[in-house]
């Protein structure tokens, strides 16, 4: 069964949505515009998150001692790479903690075997304007025949997310404007894509 993160939770509502619905990740972003939170509301956040549920903190081109000490306080469970890390950050990084980490990978060109030092690729649409978050689908045959777990983004909703999940078999599903209305995130939303995902 695929496992489902929710990414973007910016209010104290969307921790108590998750807390109800209980996928296995919500995402703290800390980068961007749109969805971005500072390291204080993310540490008042993860002490209401339900213990269950890990918290991916979601980086782009960050200062390595800024994650280690999110790490270390235990304010993230995972870290995301959303930027231009390449792998001696990754490796630098990892000397440094032992949190799990996740490579964003935004999608191109057909993928084969990326190889990386991170413990996760995630596989989202490229945009030339930004670094994620994009709402936008990319084309799924580029990441066919990928033999790693993997986490897969970009425009997935309640619409797609079954024909995603068993065209692709990702280790997991990730959400954020696909679960959100007017630009906030929906408790509905999230029932909806949860109940259906824990179907398959």
């Amino acid at each position: 069964m695929a496992k489902i993160k929710i990414c973007g939770l910016k209010r104290i509502e969307d921790i108590k949505y998750v807390n109800e619905t209980k996928p296995d990740y919500a995402g703290f972003v800390f980068a961007g515009t749109k969805r971005k939170i500072s390291f204080e509301e993310a540490a008042k956040f993860k002490s209401f998150l339900d213990k269950d549920i890990k918290a991916v903190g979601v980086f782009v081109n960050e200062n390595i001692d800024n994650i280690v000490k999110l790490c270390a306080e235990n304010v993230i469970d995972f870290v995301q790479l959303h930027g231009d890390e390449d792998e001696p950050y990754i490796y630098g990084l990892k000397k440094r903690t032992d949190k799990p980490v996740i490579k964003a990978v935004r999608v191109k060109d057909k993928v084969r075997d990326f190889e990386t030092n991170a413990d996760y690729v995630l596989f989202d649409t490229h945009t030339a304007e930004e670094y994620g978050g994009s709402g936008k689908i990319f084309d799924r045959e580029l990441i066919k025949g990928y033999k790693k777990p993997f986490f897969v983004a970009g425009g997935i909703n309640a619409e797609n997310i079954a024909e995603i999940i068993k065209e692709l078999s990702p280790y997991c599903v990730d959400l954020s404007s696909g679960v959100e209305t007017d630009g906030l995130k929906d408790f509905e939303k999230i029932k909806e894509i949860v109940d259906i995902v824990r179907k398959i």
